[in-house]
């Protein structure tokens, strides 16, 4: 018969991969936003948009139909065929026999959790910038604040106004609905709106109103959505958006031996009680070190974030 230590079951496969998500999904930006999908091989063939509706070379007018006419058949642009591998990232931790063995070790276990999920969190985040940097739309040639946020004369709210101008091109669906800036930036545009000096109508129905405690600002006016990141994003950049186009798929790999299959977990999200899916692509392995007598806990996840639709997704400097 076997006999398992007090705090094992807090190291079973059923409880610490929901635990993960629950500590991840608050830190992660991009779960919401980007749709995600179960890849079914290494390698990810996707297709990414190569020219507009309006530019498209193929592109015809109808043409009148007669009786006796035929009708004219149109061709369309292909997508631009893409490929990209699926990366694992993630680490190990190591239990000792002590944390299993003693009610006090579930702090240690819980704070291990905690803090492997930040980071793996950060990491997840730092990855969908770095596609975003490399293949969404630069606008450094086409806007840019007249000052930095932090400067006494900066107008943010117009900046925000010429940014959404940006997002309206011939042949395209796109408009901007969300804008992604770091916490320094976030703080500097919540003071502006508090500090401006105008009436209340105006505020509430042009500006908004920022609230305390939120991680994000409407602002009426442009019809934009303002989040503060904590991580992905450096002091000074900003990452917008057409989140009704999204303009990147995040492929994923749940291993069926290393992973949860068609399983939930609980999370907190304005304010309620959801349930969501587990959807990042997040694997778990546990082994015994017979030498050692520590429990070895392999961490990691699996993913290719793609870019399908560039001038959907946008990155500049300077506030």
């Amino acid at each position: 018969m076997s006999v398992s230590a007090p705090n094992e079951e807090f190291l079973t496969k059923r409880f610490i991969i929901p635990k993960m998500y629950e500590i991840m999904n608050p830190l992660l930006a991009w779960t919401d936003i980007f749709p995600q999908v179960k890849s079914t091989a290494p390698v990810v063939a996707y297709k990414q948009e190569s020219t507009s509706d309006s530019g498209d070379a193929k592109k015809e007018k109808p043409k009148l139909l007669t009786t006796s006419g035929q009708w004219t058949y149109v061709e369309i642009s292909q997508f631009t065929q893409k490929a990209a591998n699926l990366n694992k990232r993630g680490f190990a931790i190591k239990i000792d026999q002590d944390a299993l063995d003693y009610v006090e070790g579930v702090d240690e276990i819980q704070r291990a959790f905690r803090k492997t999920g930040y980071w793996i969190a950060e990491d997840y985040n730092d990855r969908i910038s770095a596609e975003i940097n490399a293949n969404g739309t630069d606008l450094s040639t086409s806007w840019g604040p007249t000052y930095t946020w932090d400067n006494a004369n900066a107008t943010p709210i117009a900046d925000i106004e010429d940014l959404e101008d940006c997002f309206i091109r011939e042949g395209y669906p796109y408009r901007l609905t969300d804008l992604f800036i770091h916490k320094t930036n976030y703080k500097e545009l919540r003071k502006y709106l508090t500090s401006i000096d105008i009436n209340e109508w105006k505020q509430q129905n042009l500006y908004g109103n920022p609230s305390g405690r939120a991680d994000l600002l409407n602002i009426p006016v442009a019809g934009v959505t303002v989040h503060r990141l904590l991580s992905g994003i450096s002091e000074g950049s900003i990452i917008a958006l057409d989140k009704n186009n999204p303009g990147m798929t995040i492929f994923y790999n749940s291993s069926p031996r290393y992973s949860v299959m068609n399983e939930s977990y609980t999370t907190i999200q304005n304010g309620q009680k959801v349930s969501k899916s587990l959807s990042y692509g997040f694997n778990f392995n546990k082994y015994f070190d017979n030498e050692t007598h520590e429990t070895i806990i392999q961490l990691w996840y699996d993913n290719a974030p793609v870019t399908i639709e560039p001038y959907a997704i946008a990155r500049d400097t300077g506030v």
